[in-house]
């Protein structure tokens, strides 16, 4: 007779370490679908695949944020050891070549183009009227334009800036998710 309350408790720990399993594995799987539904609304506007939305390698971990759109990828972060901000996009190209969201190196008034060879190209962009000084470096990549940008004249971080726009990965998706959602950020459905 004794053997039956002790059987009831052990069943009752069995049941109770099963329905918490259940929870836990029900929390996880609730928490991926979520993940997957941001990352869709998120990128659901790039021209392109999500697997050709590169990221630079320079990219510290939990220190950059960035939105895609139809005109690109934009992803801002700070550059190692500078006090600066850089400015990473992957942006489309007009049907001349010239990008549709920046500074075009047709504007001579505003900018000075420099050829670096190998798709390479140093922009600095004058202070004027109605654009502020930068330093750019670009790189054609098929029918999109790749770019780093400081604000100001840093024309001692030529090298760096080419840096981001050559040393390049495919995020995971957690990494996109890390840079493109905002804390508390919620999809229609979410």
């Amino acid at each position: 007779m004794r053997s039956r309350p002790r059987t009831t408790v052990i069943a009752g720990i069995v049941v109770a370490a099963i329905l918490a399993g259940c929870g836990v594995a029900f929390s996880v799987e609730r928490k991926r679908e979520k993940d997957r539904r941001d990352l869709i609304s998120l990128t659901g506007l790039a021209p392109w695949p999500r697997h050709r939305l590169l990221l630079p390698e320079a990219i510290p971990a939990g220190e950059a944020s960035g939105s895609v759109g139809s005109d690109g990828l934009r992803v801002g972060y700070p550059l190692h050891g500078t006090g600066l901000q850089v400015a990473y996009a992957i942006e489309v190209l007009d049907e001349w070549g010239e990008p549709l969201w920046s500074v075009s190196c047709k504007a001579r008034a505003v900018a000075i183009c420099v050829d670096l060879g190998d798709a390479y190209t140093y922009v600095k962009v004058l202070d004027t009227d109605n654009s502020d000084p930068a330093t750019i470096v670009r790189r054609l990549d098929g029918g999109r334009l790749l770019s780093a940008s400081l604000t100001g004249d840093h024309p001692e971080h030529l090298d760096r800036l080419r840096g981001v726009v050559t040393d390049l990965h495919t995020p995971t998706d957690a990494e996109l998710l890390s840079i493109l959602r905002p804390d508390g950020y919620q999809t229609d459905w979410s």
